[in-house]
């Protein structure tokens, strides 16, 4: 990897989760499954070459067919024992169901990280994120559907899904586990159904034409048109350079970019560039 001077004290976990995602690539490349730099992670590839220098993981996207054709083949036959799924045993706690968000876990590696306030002990990660198709005729009540199943799983589970505390959805989330706790209002609730229904919701339209996809890692967002992306702008994937190797980029990442982030090529003021999970050991 390229030496950067690591002012934010994250280059740990920047090497780690390269790592991950070497093997996500040399996996994907395998099984002949189509993967697509994300997020930040994009921006690092395009403005930077590598990471963004205080950004301190990797996000990914696939197509909800190959997402789940990876998600088969790191539960049924995966052989590396260094490299798993974020599923039990090693799922952690309040971590959310790898068929929503899929992780990579490197149990040969332990990192101190802060979430919400808390600090704790993880196995780093790369982050894939499923990118599924509906009808554009349907997107609002696509959205709305999904948001729906999502508070009422969120509610079966009682967790804040380490949402900052003092969020809206914090402070609602706060409230909905301490009232469970005390009263128990929410024994109706089955987490296993509900979760079930969030999947639905998700992949009823999976592998059908979509002019749009949908990536639900930015519902909560304030705007959240940040979940929706032309497929026009992924496609066949361009190779881009990333920390010296080569990984996958949409086919227009430009459009991708100025979508999520307008002028993505002005760096952020100095006050806004920090780690997003708070501090390595």
């Amino acid at each position: 990897m390229k030496t950067t001077e690591d002012i934010y004290g994250i280059r740990h976990i920047q090497e780690s989760s390269f790592v991950l995602l070497q093997f996500l690539d040399k996996i994907c490349r395998e099984l002949n499954l189509t993967y697509y730099l994300a997020y930040g992670t994009l921006l690092g590839a395009v403005r930077h070459e590598g990471f963004i220098p205080w950004d301190d993981d990797v996000d990914v996207w696939m197509t909800r067919v190959d997402y789940e054709k990876l998600l088969t083949y790191l539960r049924e036959s995966n052989k590396d024992t260094r490299f798993v799924l974020n599923a039990p045993p090693y799922q952690p706690k309040g971590d959310r169901p790898a068929e929503m968000q899929m992780r990579i876990l490197d149990l040969q590696d332990t990192l101190t990280r802060t979430y919400a306030g808390t600090t704790i002990e993880v196995h780093p990660w790369i982050d894939i994120f499923a990118l599924d198709s509906f009808p554009i005729a349907k997107k609002n009540k696509y959205l709305k559907k999904f948001k729906r199943a999502l508070f009422f799983y969120k509610v079966a589970r009682c967790k804040n899904f380490l949402i900052i505390s003092n969020s809206f959805f914090g402070k609602m989330n706060k409230l909905i586990y301490t009232l469970h706790q005390k009263f128990k209002l929410f024994f109706f609730l089955s987490e296993e159904r509900s979760l079930k229904k969030v999947i639905r919701t998700l992949t009823k339209y999976k592998g059908e034409p979509s002019e749009e996809y949908f990536c639900y890692a930015a519902v909560y967002l304030p705007k959240p048109d940040k979940c929706f992306f032309k497929t026009e702008w992924f496609g066949q994937p361009k190779e881009l350079e990333f920390e010296g190797q080569s990984f996958y980029v949409p086919s227009n990442s430009h459009e991708v970019l100025t979508k999520l982030y307008s002028d993505y090529m002005q760096l952020p003021p100095e006050e806004q560039r920090r780690p997003t999970h708070g501090a390595n050991e």
